[in-house]
């Protein structure tokens, strides 16, 4: 069984948008779920913040000024985060709330996208993925492999052009959060094995420390501490 997403734990997000009320907006409603929170309103300026300290999310418009692309500086942040730190999750928000522009959000390797105008409750939903995969034993990889597999999917649509022309915008929105909950259920259960492994890891842990004082009271050299060093060594490599 999944142990529940833990919603009260704090984590840092970067709100990145040159629109001061939009970055106020997602600012806020970041703060109301308990977020910590630094603004940024263009790309450099945000690349900066991600040189200098860590977060564990990152929500950023797309259309804003940037280094390497001059009205597109959502890019750029994306792919400064996704080297500076793998396992922040970046949100890309999107102008326009179709399953197009999710796509292009998401190829472009956002984690997730948010729709403007932004609500409170969608940016409940999105901290929720984002912890469910923060709270994993290798946050970086957890996320890598999500993008790699999104990325197998998104390709495999795309190469259906003439099938995915005739599908109808809620078709399309429909299939899109298909591929999403497959790969959240897939990883959904590998952090089910984690907590598996931490369990056992922990029980493991305590049995060469059992062993460790019950050597102290043993014959040095003798049959007993031989086989307390065989379940100290056995424990230990199991770890």
């Amino acid at each position: 069984m999944v142990e529940p997403v833990d919603m009260n734990l704090k984590i840092r997000v970067l709100v990145v948008d040159d629109e001061p009320t939009s970055r106020e907006v997602i600012r806020l409603g970041l703060e109301r779920q308990n977020c910590e929170t630094m603004t940024a309103h263009d790309a450099a300026s945000a690349i900066s913040l991600l040189g200098d300290q860590q977060f564990h999310a990152v929500v950023t418009d797309k259309n804003m000024p940037g280094t390497d692309h001059a009205t597109e500086g959502g890019l750029d942040v994306i792919k400064f985060a996704k080297e500076s730190n793998p396992a922040c999750a970046v949100i890309m928000v999107t102008g326009f709330s179709t399953v197009e522009s999710a796509i292009e959000a998401m190829r472009l390797g956002a984690f997730d996208y948010l729709a403007k105008p932004v609500r409170s409750e969608d940016i409940k939903a999105k901290l929720e993925r984002i912890l469910s995969y923060q709270q994993t034993l290798n946050p970086a990889n957890t996320i890598a492999s999500h993008n790699s597999f999104r990325e197998k999917f998104l390709s495999i649509i795309e190469e259906q052009k003439g099938v995915s022309q005739c599908l109808s915008s809620e078709t399309k929105t429909a299939l899109l959060q298909v591929v999403q909950d497959g790969i959240d259920a897939f990883f959904h259960e590998r952090r089910a094995w984690e907590n598996i492994i931490l369990e056992q890891r922990e029980a493991l842990s305590q049995i060469a420390g059992w062993a460790e004082q019950m050597k102290e009271a043993a014959v040095q050299g003798g049959a007993e501490e031989t086989f307390l060093d065989k379940i100290i060594a056995e424990s230990s490599r199991r770890l």
